[in-house]
């Protein structure tokens, strides 16, 4: 069994900082999902892209408009997941967050300035680049920089940092929740400017990742950049330099074993050998992430709650909501690393499961609306669903995606996964506005019924086909899905690795540079021993 806390002393402050600075990237993808998912339920918004709604009493979207600006907005997500996979192997990630930044900018721009839904939604799709860029940069770069013991946790921060932004713009969405000047939709969508300025101030002192420096060949920067972020032991004892040999000798091995010089490998091999299992399991785990049900909560939790008659209480809710998975999602960085990744997932999607069955329950037992007991009992079940799935499903999608992945296919590996992830958001996002509310199918919070069925199916397939990672170097992981016969994935946590990714695990595992203190304080205590002889 790997030791997790030897891992663990090789991130340094400096890495922690870097790692959770690139991270940032994910306030811009929160910020916006929540935020519009309570900026189209403010009176101001509706009153400029929208209509009266005479059973509401105020100004609200139709149910086609709230869909389209919802769910199109994804298409720019596809977009940036595009074009950022090739843009990240040849110039690496940081030009990726100088885009994500600028797109960002833009898009928010075009939003401010709008006087109808169409500029708006373009808008929407330019920040969404930028979204579909940030989703492969920052765990691509993490995974490649953080040693085997804290990946899970550097990576699961990508869900914490996204619920912080998804906390500000809840605060901000109550402040203005019945506000009926353009101000109380402008201003809440334009204090997107502020972190792409956080971050372009910051990427100066972000180094490049040493995979992808050894991956170009420049092997004296990559040893570089370890020896800037590793512990100054670790650097002193030459095991800098060992990682790198190391990494590059699994390099040279993956080159053997696929019978090609070529330092990246193209779409196709996503599709071939035993990448094909490492790419399925990278989309499915992302497409369920979508699929269980988290955009009901998420994007439109507040115009639920307002349509089951919590009008009053609606943006309270949601901003009580998010401020709580921010603290669920801390637990579940840390519960990523001690429990592994298997366990975290299997009870994630089976408290989904439960939670959303009970709000279908408790919300779709009568054909009117629900007394006050059932209303407050619906708005716990709806909570509870998202703190299941900020611990769970929310971090560990981005984790094992960008774990799973071959080295020559990381990056597209996570560009393909999350073209599936955008299409999947788009499903679900285009057509809960139909399945919720009248004229159209009106299921209300019966929609449980649909995503909890999904849910328990994602708990099946986590059993039968995800892969434990937890305390293995990526290059152990390639080793172990080269193996042949396969192994299953129940079995990945006890199977021993022997080959080059063994040995890059032990480094980063801190089982190295303990023997080498060791040797260092026993000659020490040798030196001083013969001293007093002397």
């Amino acid at each position: 069994m790997k030791d997790t806390k030897g891992m663990m002393a090789l991130m340094t402050p400096k890495l922690l900082a870097i790692t959770l600075f690139m991270a940032l990237g994910n306030v811009i993808y929160g910020y916006d999902t929540n935020s519009f998912g309570g900026v189209q339920a403010i009176p101001a918004f509706g009153k400029q892209f929208g209509d009266f709604d005479p059973t509401l009493n105020r100004y609200a979207l139709p149910a086609r408009t709230s869909s389209l600006l919802t769910s199109l907005a994804f298409a720019g997500k596809l977009i940036g997941t595009i074009i950022i996979g090739p843009c990240t192997e040849r110039f690496g990630h940081r030009p990726g967050m100088i885009l994500l930044c600028l797109v960002t900018i833009i898009g928010t721009i075009i939003q401010v300035t709008s006087k109808v839904s169409g500029q708006f939604l373009v808008g929407r799709i330019v920040v969404y680049i930028g979204v579909g860029i940030v989703e492969n940069v920052v765990p691509t770069y993490q995974s490649e920089i953080t040693p085997s013991g804290a990946r899970g946790f550097v990576v699961g921060s990508l869900q914490m940092f996204l619920a912080c932004g998804a906390l500000v713009a809840a605060g901000v969405n109550r402040r203005y929740a019945d506000a009926i000047e353009n101000s109380g939709w402008i201003i809440p969508v334009s204090i997107q400017f502020v972190t792409p300025i956080i971050i372009l101030c910051g990427l100066y002192f972000i180094p490049p990742s040493p995979r992808w420096l050894l991956f170009k060949g420049r092997r004296e920067e990559a040893i570089a950049v370890l020896r800037s972020v590793r512990p100054k032991s670790y650097a002193d004892a030459g095991l800098c330099e060992e990682e790198a040999d190391a990494i590059e000798e699994s390099m040279r091995e993956e080159a053997r074993i696929r019978g090609t010089g070529e330092e990246k490998l193209g779409w196709l091999d996503l599709f071939k050998g035993s990448n094909l299992r490492r790419t399925s399991i990278a989309t499915i785990v992302f497409a369920f992430q979508q699929l269980t049900g988290q955009a009901f909560s998420s994007q439109y939790g507040t115009v639920f709650y307002i349509r089951t008659g919590l009008g009053d209480m609606a943006f309270t809710y949601s901003l009580i909501n998010t401020a709580l998975s921010i603290v669920v999602c801390f637990m579940g960085m840390i519960l990523i690393e001690y429990l592994g990744r298997r366990p975290v997932l299997i009870s994630g999607a089976f408290f989904q499961s439960l939670w959303l069955y009970l709000v279908a329950g408790i919300g779709g037992t009568t054909g009117g609306p629900v007394n006050a007991d059932r209303q407050r009992m619906m708005v716990a079940a709806t909570m509870l669903f998202t703190f299941s799935f900020s611990y769970s499903w929310a971090p560990l999608s981005y984790v094992v995606a960008s774990e799973v992945g071959t080295g020559a296919l990381r990056e597209k590996t996570m560009a393909f996964s999350s073209m599936v992830n955008v299409v999947a958001a788009f499903a679900v996002s285009f057509t809960l506005p139909y399945l919720l509310n009248p004229p159209y199918a009106n299921l209300q919070a019966r929609v449980g019924y649909i995503y909890g069925s999904i849910a328990a199916v994602a708990m099946i397939y986590s059993i039968f086909f995800v892969p434990e990672t937890k305390g293995r170097s990526l290059e152990e992981l390639d080793e172990l899905f080269e193996r042949k016969p396969s192994i299953p994935a129940w079995k990945f946590r006890t199977t021993e690795t022997s080959g080059v990714g063994a040995k890059i695990g032990a480094i980063e595992g801190g089982n190295v540079i303990r023997h080498t203190d060791a040797i260092a304080e026993e000659s020490v205590e040798k030196s001083s021993h013969d001293h007093d002889q002397a």
